[in-house]
């Protein structure tokens, strides 16, 4: 199993900056990261497109910048929009932004690192997961959250299979203009779902270990007095962190109602 195509810039909408430590903080809103990068851009824009100016640019964004989430995950400050209408995201220092000259050595990677990287989304995920992903969350934020999480988009796809009691094509949704609508609701639980908290130190399903490494976070049925559903992958990768019994059941209806919205645009 493995993608195509180009998931960091296919186009139609989508475009993604995770690997630049774009989500890597306490507070990862779409706000708060649209303010961010449109800072970013805005310091590189004026410069002359050489090493030394590009350097210190960088240097004092990083230092003005709030602590990560992950301090072992590298921030980088050449990550800004790349067009006018600020609708697509990606490097600053890259030769096709620059105009010729690569500056990507300015950041927090060399440039042959992030000339040959690939995230594990290219060999985890299929062709037509990804296309799903990239119609459904047609832009920049929800994109970078969704396509990066694979854990999130094989559990909703596995959730919808349990509900049909039968496999379901990603085909299928693309060709539906109702499924893809509301498979789009349930990808974008990623920013919606409410009552998530504020839990400082938790992303996604993961959680910092003591040397800032992401570590992948659990439930305590014991403690919750509850035993494992199927719904309960999306629920961590959602970001819940349930007390209570009862936090969790709202948590999973949740999730369980947007699947079985799924399913019902879907011929029996």
């Amino acid at each position: 199993m493995s993608v195509s195509f180009h998931l960091c810039q296919p186009g139609r909408g989508a475009s993604c900056g995770a690997c630049c430590g774009l989500y890597n903080f306490r507070d990862h809103s779409r706000a708060t990261l649209t303010e961010r990068l449109g800072a970013q851009t805005d310091t590189f824009a004026p410069l002359p497109r050489e090493p030394e100016a590009y350097g210190a640019a960088a240097r004092a964004l990083k230092e003005a910048r709030t602590p990560p989430l992950f301090p072992a995950v590298r921030v980088c400050p050449l990550l800004g929009f790349l067009d006018a209408e600020r609708t697509r995201v990606g490097c600053l220092g890259h030769p096709k932004v620059t105009g010729g000259v690569d500056l990507r050595d300015c950041g927090v990677y060399r440039a042959d690192i992030c000339e040959t990287f690939t995230c594990p989304s290219f060999t985890w995920l299929s062709d037509g997961q990804a296309r799903l992903v990239q119609a459904a969350c047609a832009d920049w934020y929800l994109y970078g959250l969704v396509i990066t999480d694979v854990e999130f988009v094989r559990g909703c796809l596995r959730l919808l299979e349990w509900e049909r009691a039968g496999p379901v094509d990603p085909e299928a949704l693309l060709a539906r203009p109702e499924s893809l609508e509301a498979m789009r609701r349930l990808l974008a639980l990623k920013e919606t779902a409410p009552g998530r908290g504020t839990h400082a130190a938790v992303f996604g399903r993961f959680t910092p270990d003591t040397e800032g490494e992401p570590i992948s976070r659990t439930l305590d049925y014991a403690a919750l007095g509850a035993r494992a559903a199927p719904e309960d992958e999306v629920v961590l990768c959602l970001g819940y962190a349930p007390t209570s019994l009862e936090e969790l059941t709202r948590a999973r209806e949740l999730v369980r109602t947007h699947v079985r919205a799924v399913a019902a645009t879907l011929p029996s």
